[in-house]
């Protein structure tokens, strides 16, 4: 069985957001040689790309409170209100070194047990393809083509799944030119990690 995921399944687990129990159970059974992870290259970069960009919002903020707390620091009346706000300034600072930590954990433990689909021109045509027909984003494109990609080398027989929690592109109930391309290669779209997990442990009862 061949579980594909994208970036959100990465960020799942380095910003430890609600679903992160449910993204460590499918690594433990890759893992154990229960299922197959594959997933595009460009996941890697993207991920990268996604954490340094809230680093930079975080940063603007920590930068807002500093100047904050500088400010209440002279008057006498505020100084309750400094006190309170120099935990969260702590926060912000080391919520980057943390995220990077778990990022680079996770991509050492997926490219040590998952199928790196390499994105080559082909793909990348096919990309620019989907972009136009299926109104796909220039990053869930080049994602979706990788997949498709692989699909095509795989045989029918065997059970694949795609967990993504980008719904918005790639489980839009109104258009179901996604869920229809991927039912011909035997592989069924879900959109939560959980969901994800309930029905490949049913299947592998």
């Amino acid at each position: 069985m061949i579980v594909y995921i994208e970036s959100n399944f990465v960020l799942e687990m380095a910003l430890e957001q609600e679903q992160v129990s449910s993204a460590l159970a499918l690594f433990e059974l890759a893992e154990s040689e229960k299922i197959k992870l594959a997933f595009s290259s460009f996941v890697l970069s993207e991920c990268y790309e996604c954490i340094m960009r809230e680093r930079r919002v975080r940063n603007e903020l920590h930068t807002s409170l500093v100047k904050a707390l500088n400010y209440l620091q002279r008057s006498k009346p505020h100084e309750r209100i400094k006190l309170d706000l120099e935990p969260v300034v702590n926060v912000l600072t080391d919520a980057h070194t943390r995220q990077i930590d778990l990022l680079h954990a996770t991509f050492d433990r997926l490219l040590g047990v998952g199928i790196n689909i390499e994105v080559d021109q082909n793909c990348f045509r096919e990309a620019l393809r989907y972009q136009g027909n299926l109104s796909l984003s220039p990053q869930d494109s080049i994602i979706y083509a990788a997949i498709i990609a692989d699909l095509r080398i795989r045989s029918l027989e065997e059970r694949k799944y795609f967990l993504s929690r980008d719904r918005r592109a790639f489980g839009n109930d109104d258009d179901r030119d996604i869920k229809k391309e991927l039912k011909t290669y035997n592989c069924l779209y879900i959109g939560s990690f959980e969901l994800g997990l309930d029905a490949i442990q049913h299947e592998l009862k």
